[in-house]
Parts: C-alpha cells; structure tokens; sequence
C-alpha cells in the first residue's frame, strides 16, 4: 500500500509518521513546498530575530527522522491538481518540471491561509501576515530597520509578536476588536491578562482597525478615528481553511469553508482523508462540523487519518480536543477543550465557574455543561499551569463532573494544611 500525504504542518508529519510505525511494509512519502525541518507553531515569534532558529525544530518530525523511518519527503515540491478516479497527483518540482504521483490511500495536511482584515490598506508594503517560520523570518528581515509596529488580532500568536517585538526594543500597539483571547478566555482571565500585557505594550482594546495608510509604505493605522503612526504592521486575525487543492479534486466542503471529513477523518472520497487547518471536523459534543486550526488537533487528527487509511478501526477520542499553551509576558496560558463563547456558538449552554489563588497568581476557569460536565477551561499563571491544565485535559476527556473527579487543591493550600496539622493554625 502507498500512502501519500501533501503536507509537512503538524497533520502531515504526525500522519506520516503514525502510518510507517503501524506498518512498516508501507510505502510513504510526503509532498511539501516547504524545504525546512517540520517546526513548532508556538514560538514562531523568536524568527523575528533569528531565521530559522533551532529552538523550534521538532526532531521526532524532522527530515532526517522520517528519512530514518524509510519515509519518503519530497521538498520544494507544489501539487498542482490531479484526479481522485486515477489516484494521481499532477505535481511540480522545484526546477520547474513536472511528474504524477499515484496513491492507494492520500492524507491532506494542506494547512490554512492568514484571513486578512477587511480594510484598505492591507497590500501596502511593510504589511504583513504571520502563520509561521516562514512568515516570521521574512517579516523580521524588514522589522529590524523599524521602530515602531502595530500588530493586529490577539490570539496566542499575535500575543507572542508582541511581546517579541517589545523585547527587541521596539514601540508596539496592540490593536484588539473586542479583548484579549476572546473565544479562549473567559472575560475575568481576558482582563486579568491585558492587566499583566498593559505595562510593556500599547493595548487597544474594543477598538477595529479601520484603515492601514500609507503612499507606498504601511505609515499609519486607523483606530476608533485616531491615527497610530507605525512603520509596520502584523496582520495575525486568524486564519481560513486552504482548500485550493481539495476543490480541485473535487471534495466536498463544509459550511465553514474547511474539508469536511468524519471522525476518522476520511473525506468524501473513501480513500482521500483531511488533516489540521484545512479539514472540517465533527465538533465531540454536538456533531456539528467546526473548524479546529490548533497544532495540537493537527496532530492527533493526522494520527487518526493515518491508522484510518490502513484499514484500522482504531478511534481516538481527543481528535476534536483543543488542547493550546504558551507562554506569553511572564505568564502561562492554558487552554483545554471548550470556552462558553466557542460552547454558545454551537449551541451548547454552560455555567463558567471561576477560581483564583492569588498567592500564586493564578486564575482557573472551569466551563461545564448544565449537567454538570466538565467541557472545558483555561489557566492564567505566573508559572506551572500545566500542573491544574493536565488535570483539566484528563478530566474534559473523560466527561466527568468535578464531582466525579475533583480538581487537586493548590499547592500552596496542601502545604499550608501540612504545616498546620504539625504546627498548628497559621494567621
């Protein structure tokens, strides 16, 4: 059997990989435009300063390692078109020429394009968008001649273009429509963030972009009617599924515009399967298709494509499960499974409870369903989020309560009890 996977994100070297360590008689091989080391989305910031940094490599997924495990990469290569009938992709090679690459089995990990916003401007030069190490690299090759930076949008990436840019000495404006992280964080988390990002970074929250101005050159951004004069701008509003290729085979899409696939991840062709940004996926609570562009999901969903196209039955539970952390001006982000906003915009009704330990500066949301099942939750910590964050992985994927499956106190709370029972009462 040969297995074919256009792609090398997150989806595509997870897929890859999964499939020649289920079988080892298999043949795979990899088409990807891209010609360096797979790399970890989190973190792209730091090729602002340092093209293609080390730091960010993933080794189990890189081109030595999957040369290693006798998979086939082809780089530098783009996949122009082909015919799901005949199996065959119509592909281009770097030089230029072309050939066909024929599968039984083909996993797309054709990952997402940046979604723009929607204002006049956004061609100018000194604009630019950032999806990864690529972007980054190119964007931090103009940025080092500049002072002064407006980033737009505030998801994980464009927190940490921020705080990069701050870092390299730079005048930065946060341009924000609503608040920080909104379909991530609960609004007490959202604030308590911008309270910890204000000091270092000019935030404008609540207020659109409406305008990016300039003759040639990106001189000024237009917020709420006041002009921001910057020397550039970072476009990070999100992404949209990158569907070029799957519309030429001709796939069926969903109503978001992604790949719709099921929950093995198989598309409407029986042996074509979807991966990561691209792919529509069956939300875990109410079948719904959703777009999950998380690298993390990525992954897991190219584990399921993988074990799917070899005949497998085998179904994973967390496809469908965000699972996002970073670390962004000094403190730990931490986001498992649903938010109330991304709950509500399914249809879904939730309670949001939320606990804060000061002494250890953190602040934990817990998201549940009126059953009382824990969905979802998020962690804002000076440090060690990921202690009460895999707490929360492990219970949302369960579907306990918390009564079930009570969170452990703080440390702190644990200790203080010790001391207590030894020492007696401590005011």
């Amino acid at each position: 059997m040969k297995i074919v996977v256009v792609g090398y994100g997150p989806g595509g070297a997870a897929a890859a990989f999964t499939a020649k360590t289920f079988d080892k008689s298999a043949e795979v091989a990899v088409l990807t435009d891209e010609t360096h080391d797979a790399h970890r989305r989190p973190g792209v910031a730091m090729a602002l300063e340092s093209p293609w940094p080390k730091e960010l490599t993933v080794p189990q997924w890189s081109l030595q390692t999957l040369a290693g495990a006798g998979i086939k990469v082809k780089t530098g290569v783009t996949v122009v078109g082909g015919s799901v009938e005949d199996n065959r992709l119509d592909c281009r090679a770097p030089n230029g020429s072309t050939f066909v690459e024929e599968y039984d089995r083909l996993i797309l990990a054709l990952g997402g394009v940046p979604a723009l916003p929607p204002i006049p401007g956004v061609d100018l030069d000194g604009v630019f968008t950032i999806r990864d190490i690529r972007d980054a690299s190119r964007a931090g090759e103009y940025l080092a001649h500049v002072s002064t930076v407006a980033v737009i949008g505030a998801g994980y990436i464009g927190l940490e273009m921020a705080e990069r840019l701050k870092r390299m000495g730079k005048t930065v404006h946060l341009v924000v429509r609503s608040r920080l992280m909104r379909r991530l964080l609960e609004v007490p988390l959202s604030e308590d963030l911008a309270a910890r990002v204000a000091p270092r970074v000019h935030l404008h929250l609540g207020r659109s972009p409406e305008a990016i101005v300039g003759e040639e050159q990106a001189r000024c951004v237009v917020v709420g009617g006041d002009d921001l004069d910057v020397d550039a701008v970072l476009c990070v509003t999100g992404l949209r599924p990158n569907t070029a290729l799957a519309k030429e085979l001709g796939l069926e899409l969903g109503p978001a515009g992604g790949v719709l696939v099921d929950e093995q991840m198989r598309t409407s062709v029986e042996n074509v399967f979807a991966v990561g940004d691209c792919a529509e996926i069956p939300d875990a609570l109410t079948g719904k298709p959703v777009l999950l562009p998380v690298a993390s999901a990525a992954a897991r969903g190219g584990r399921q494509a993988a074990v799917a196209a070899l005949g497998r039955r085998k179904r994973f539970r967390d496809v469908s499960l965000r699972l996002q952390y970073d670390r962004v001006f000094e403190t730990d982000v931490l986001c498992v499974g649903y938010s109330s906003t991304v709950a509500a915009s399914l249809g879904v009704e939730t309670d949001v409870e939320v606990i804060e330990d000061t002494a250890e500066m953190t602040k934990v949301a817990l998201v549940t369903t009126k059953e009382g099942r824990l969905v979802g939750g998020q962690v804002i910590a000076s440090r060690m989020a990921s202690v009460v964050g895999l707490q929360l992985y492990k219970r949302v994927l369960a579907g306990v309560t918390l009564e079930q499956a009570p969170l452990l106190d703080p440390v702190h709370d644990r200790i203080r009890r010790l001391l207590e029972q030894t020492y007696g009462p401590i005011r």
